[in-house]
């Protein structure tokens, strides 16, 4: 009681707390798109179909692919969508796997081509298309629990130190101090308490639960050149909404400390934009059976708005039970964020009315990716700004996504499988991954039905909080995801 009386003193009237939510690894996030998105026949060949095109998918990849189309068309791709995670908390030897599912139904694709053929005989099509393609799924469920070293009050006491009280973080250790989780120290001015010493195991535990998704709408136009050469741009409107709330609990069931029963932590967060870019593609036919194909994709400038807020409860034993708890203000910001650019190249070989086979490598440099606090005055977010796209450079660098592929006829049926290869986007990394995927589909003269099924699996490291000189919980996971598209088609 006389702790927290003394932190009550000391509070100022006017708590300063940050406006920065942002991360670097939220350009990463917003940034990395891996998912072969639109339809069921491009996820079962495993998305590298830019050099042959007559696929609603190619409009946001290689937009000269719409000018394959001969006839209008209509196309509409519901998904079902799973994540299963298991998680490990590191730092002692009886802490268990923990697994951790979320499912759910998303629209992959909806999309409308209207073909035509112009006067001039020399140019085969004219071809417009506009729709709605999904790039990327954020939807997953993590929850760990067990015993490690170190308290995330480690954490709330590394960013209060030096710092008077009234200008700790409200978010933060603002909230930290407010409920008596760290404390003045009484013989060092500046300096805080917390009810833990360094390396103290703590049992600990926390639920994330992330939703969201990037749905691209588009705009393109292509043409058909002699049947030697297609051309087209899109002009694209990615649609983000993102969504994340985070539960971090520690006990002391097995009485470890004299003084502390419990912490809740609680974050949330919750994230919209919309960007747009610009999509330039071609595929040249040296003979019918060979394709070539190049596209390049502009940075998409996204317009972001955040709106968060955290807040902590605080249960301990000093001369009587007491529990606080605190809530942060309400959060927002706008700002932008611009991605790199991408460059595609694609071949593909056609086997007369057997099928084909198709390749494809997409390069990122994921450095150049940079926050725009262009909305702020504040020196202190231009500051972080700076800061923090300086930590984008240093810590990404390029990637490759190499898509493998086919697809084999037999009368009216239609038999895919694809692969995909992720390089690492860390400077120095070892993030590289495999994505394996199959279809089927049924084509007939004014109507197709597509199915596919992509599952990939990605091990990762979790870190809940971040320490720079006491220890920090580190958790491994193991995700798998994976798509069930079907995909329905109407020719006229």
């Amino acid at each position: 009681m006389i702790r927290h009386f003394l932190s009550l003193l000391l509070v100022l009237a006017g708590t300063a707390f940050s406006l920065q939510a942002q991360t670097a690894y939220d350009a990463l996030r917003f940034s990395f798109y891996t998912e072969p998105g639109g339809t069921a026949r491009t996820v079962g060949i495993g998305g590298g179909i830019g050099a042959f095109g007559a696929d609603f998918s190619t409009l946001s990849t290689n937009p000269a692919g719409l000018a394959s189309f001969r006839r209008s068309e209509f196309s509409f791709s519901p998904e079902i969508y799973s994540n299963k995670t298991k998680s490990l908390l590191l730092g002692k030897d009886n802490n268990q796997l923990l697994p951790e599912d979320r499912s759910g139904l998303n629209i992959n694709n909806v999309g409308f081509v209207i073909a035509s053929r112009p006067l001039d005989s020399k140019w085969e099509t004219v071809n417009f298309g506009i729709g709605l393609n999904r790039i990327a799924t954020y939807t997953q469920n993590l929850y760990f629990a067990g015993t490690s070293p170190g308290s995330i009050t480690d954490h709330f006491l590394e960013n209060a130190q030096g710092q008077e009280s009234g200008n700790l973080d409200g978010f933060e250790e603002g909230l930290a101090y407010d409920v008596g989780a760290i404390y003045p120290d009484s013989n060092n001015p500046g300096s805080y308490l917390s009810d833990f010493f360094n390396g103290e195991e703590v049992d600990k535990q926390q639920i994330v639960r992330t939703q969201g998704a990037i749905s691209e709408m588009v705009f393109s136009l292509a043409t058909n050149y002699e049947e030697k050469l297609q051309l087209g741009v899109t002009v694209g409107v990615p649609f983000l909404s993102f969504s994340e709330d985070k539960t971090y609990t520690e006990t002391d069931a097995e009485n470890r400390n004299a003084v502390f029963n419990e912490l809740i932590y609680k974050e949330y967060v919750r994230l919209n934009a919309t960007g747009i870019n610009l999509k330039l593609g071609m595929i040249y036919k040296p003979v019918h059976a060979i394709r070539i194909g190049a596209a390049i994709h502009t940075p998409t400038s996204f317009a972001m708005e955040d709106s968060y807020s955290t807040s902590m409860v605080y249960d301990y034993s000093d001369n009587g039970d007491f529990r606080y708890n605190a809530d942060s203000p309400e959060g927002y910001y706008e700002y932008r964020l611009r991605t790199p650019w991408r460059v595609i190249g694609s071949t593909g070989l056609l086997f007369k009315k057997a099928g084909f086979i198709t390749a494809e490598v997409e390069w990122a440099d994921y450095s150049s990716a940079a926050f725009n606090f262009n909305q702020s005055t504040s020196p202190a977010d231009k500051d972080y700004q700076l800061r923090l796209n300086r930590e984008i450079n240093t810590t990404y660098g390029s990637a490759f996504i190499i898509r493998v592929g086919g697809e084999a006829t037999i009368d009216i049926f239609r038999i895919r499988a694809g692969y995909n290869y992720i390089t690492s986007p860390l400077a120095g990394g070892n993030y590289n991954r495999g994505i394996w995927s199959a279809g089927f589909g049924v084509r007939e003269q004014n109507f197709f039905l597509d199915l596919a099924y992509r599952r990939g699996l990605t091990e990762s490291t979790y870190f809940p909080y971040q320490t720079v000189d006491r220890p920090q919980p580190e958790v491994e996971t193991k995700t798998t995801v994976q798509h069930f598209l079907l995909t329905l088609g109407f020719k006229f």
